[in-house]
Order: C-alpha cells, then structure tokens, then sequence
C-alpha cells in the first residue's frame, strides 16, 4: 500500500506541476471527440469542430468522458473527475498485475519489486495521470490484467465450471470492444487454455459463446454506423489513414524520423489541418477517406514488397523498443528521452526474464509469451507510439522484478559456494 501511495503521488504531484489536475486537456482526436459529444449527444467531431460523425475511435472512453462533461461543463470538476477516473485505472492496474503474479506463484520479492516498477518508474507518466482519462489504453490494460488474471485462476482449478466461462466470454468480449487489437490477444490467451483444460466440444461451446457475447456488444455499434456514417463500419474506419501514416516511400530511410513522421502528418492526416480536412470532405467523409488512403497504400505495398516488410519489422520492434525520437510523438515534452530509455530498459530486461523463464519451462510463461507477442503484432502494420504499447508494461515490469530476483538469488548461490582447495 505504501508503494501505491507513493506511484499515486508521484502523479498528482506532475499533474499540478503541469497544471493539468484541474484544467481541461486537449488529448487530440479523442478530447475532440468527446467534447462533440457532451455538447450534442453525437460522437463526432474527431478532426476539427464541424468534420461530421466518425467512427474513428471506439466509444467506450470517449463516451465516459463525455457523459462526465456533459454533466459538468468545462470546469474544474471535469477535469478532477477525469483525473480521478484515469487514477482509479492505474490503481486497478497495479493490484491486478500484482494478483495475476501471486496467483501464478510468484514469490513476494517478485511480487514486491513489479510494484515497485510499476508506480516508481515514471517512464508511462503522462499516459497514466492525463492522456487515459480519454484514450483507451489504460482500460485496455486493465481489462487484459483482469481476463490474464482469470485464466490463470481457472487453469489452477482442477475442472472448469460452466459460469465463470460465462464471465469469461462477457469480459473477453468487451475487452474486444474497448481495444481490438488487446482483444485479438486476450482471444488467443483464452483459446490456450481452452484447448488444454477443455474438451473439444465445451471448447467449441465457450468460442461460440464469446464469439455471440462480441456480436451482441458491435451489433449497435455498427447498426449506428450504417446510419450515420453511411457504411457498417465493424470496428474503426482509420486503418486505411494510419497504415498510410506508416507505410510510403519516405519512411524508408529519413535522415530526420521525426520531422518525416510529422511532415507525413500534415500531408495526409486530418486532425486540425485544413488542407487534409478539404481532401477528407472531397473524397466523402472520412470513411471513404481512409478507403482511398488504405487503396493507395496497399498499391503500393504490392509493388514494393521487401520495403513493406522492412518497416512491418521496425514497427514490430518500435512496439516495444520504441526510438528514441519517438519520445516527442506525445502531448507533453516533458523529458521525453528519459521516459523512452525507461521504458526500453523495462522491455530489455523483461523479456530477458521472459526468455529466462521459457527455457526454465516455469508456469504460465508461455501464456505470458502469447500475450506479449500478440499485442504487438498488428501495430507491425502501422506506426506504434508509446502510449500503444502500454497494455503489455505490467508484464514486463513484473518479468523484469523476477528476473532482478533470480540475479540476486544466483549471486548469494554463486557467494556462499564454499571454495574447494587445491
């Protein structure tokens, strides 16, 4: 509790330094978003006041902060609330990573050392005290915790009742809905366990199951998106924009990654750029926008093959060893290269400690593995940035707790050796 109420401060404090605990914030598409929202009742608005409906974003955080902002206007109470409700998470957070650990076994200096990580490593910070009270990636981490937690409890019981596979297909799915790209992960970690613990017919039961609990959570979402945005958009209508954002001959080999990145921003993306907003109401809104852009990329994909393939392995690697340029593709500049370099050092050693583990052949560290691979694949199509790759930090925080501990532990082993005489 101590090391909580330390990460909790260490929040607080940045934020009043910052003077964000009682302001607004613009986080981007999503404050955008949201504030289209809580003044019209209408998610829309994502690139600039006037853009129209968009399916850009999932609704679920957007439609907390709006209904939050509805009911309080632009005051200070809307943004303490946010700033309590973004909190709540990184507390959830933390206790989850740190049941889902005790409960695969760990010993409680792993278990202590991953909290320690957790809310003393401030590589994260301005992810977890001000861009989740909008953005969907500290519920999405959330929400992995919580199905990686239940896995493990039901994998440790010697049958699998029939509701908590209930509840399993319930979060899985909403975990789905939150962020497809966790839910794509999280679908696989419980497919693992159901082809080991379940026999092929209750396995088949428990994937339809899940697979009908998803349907009922997309069906209104994409029944409201053949209504208003004139296409049953079945998730979000951006990939066509963002592997366009990714993917293109000047992000080969730019001399200044940064400056490519952002330059690429304001040829093609629309979030407040006139110029792209014309092209994006020319072209039909932005459904059709992002199909032209997606179009274009995959044309060009096609003819450049061994090219593609070269960024897909940068992405791949930048999801969890982000460049250090990528420090400044964030709202805040605050020491954008230390948070980078902590945040490599945690993935290098956690998955050392990963490795460590497979070869060890220790329990769940396959599960582990599926997860953290997964995560990271579809993000091999587009350009990851920090926040992206939030939903695996826990994990590799507390495999790089475990891996400190097996250090010290060799090295008391190593120190105590009595010494053999010649």
């Amino acid at each position: 509790m101590w090391l909580i109420a330390g990460g909790l401060a260490l929040r607080l404090v940045w934020l009043v330094l910052v003077r964000a605990l009682l302001a607004p914030l613009d986080l981007g598409e999503a404050s955008a978003a949201a504030n289209a929202l809580a003044r019209t009742g209408t998610l829309a608005d994502a690139f600039a006041p006037g853009s129209g409906p968009t399916a850009h974003l999932m609704p679920v955080t957007v439609a907390v902060a709006g209904a939050i902002q509805h009911a309080f206007g632009d005051s200070p109470a809307t943004a303490l609330l946010l700033s309590l409700w973004t909190l709540a998470q990184l507390v959830l957070i933390w206790l989850l990573a740190r049941a889902l650990f005790a409960e695969a076994g760990w010993h409680r200096s792993a278990l202590i050392g991953g909290l320690a990580l957790l809310c003393l490593l401030p590589g994260h910070i301005v992810q977890e005290a001000a861009d989740f009270r909008i953005w969907e990636g500290g519920l999405a981490a959330l929400l992995a915790l919580a199905n990686l937690w239940l896995i493990v409890t039901l994998d440790r019981r010697e049958t699998i009742a029939t509701q908590p596979l209930l509840l399993a297909a319930a979060l899985s799915a909403f975990t789905f809905f939150v962020s497809p790209t966790t839910g794509l992960a999280i679908d696989a970690c419980w497919a693992w366990l159901a082809l080991r613990r379940l026999p092929l017919p209750r396995a088949r039961a428990f994937a339809a199951t899940a697979a009908a609990a998803l349907a009922l959570l997309l069906a209104p979402w994409v029944l409201r998106n053949a209504q208003v945005m004139g296409s049953p958009v079945l998730l979000r209508d951006n990939f066509g924009l963002e592997i366009a954002m990714a993917n293109y001959p000047g992000a080969l080999d730019p001399a200044d990654p940064r400056a490519e990145t952002l330059a690429r921003a304001r040829a093609i993306h629309p979030y407040q750029n006139p110029q792209a907003l014309a092209r994006l109401r020319a072209a039909g809104g932005e459904v059709a926008y992002a199909q032209a852009l997606g179009r274009e990329t995959r044309a060009w994909i096609a003819a450049h093959p061994l090219d593609f393939a070269r960024l897909a392995l940068r992405h791949y690697r930048q999801f969890y060893f982000p460049d250090r340029w990528q420090g400044a593709l964030t709202n805040w500049g605050a020491f954008p290269t230390l948070r980078i370099e902590m945040i490599r050092l945690v993935a290098a050693f956690g998955l050392l400690g990963l490795a460590v583990g497979l070869v060890r052949r220790r329990r769940y560290y396959g599960l582990f593995a599926l997860y953290l691979a997964l995560a990271g694949l579809p993000y091999a199509l587009v350009l990851p940035i920090p926040r992206y790759a939030y939903v695996i930090w826990p994990l590799l925080a507390f495999l790089a707790a475990q891996l400190a501990v097996d250090a010290s532990a060799a090295l008391r082993r190593r120190g105590t050796t009595p010494m053999i005489s010649a």
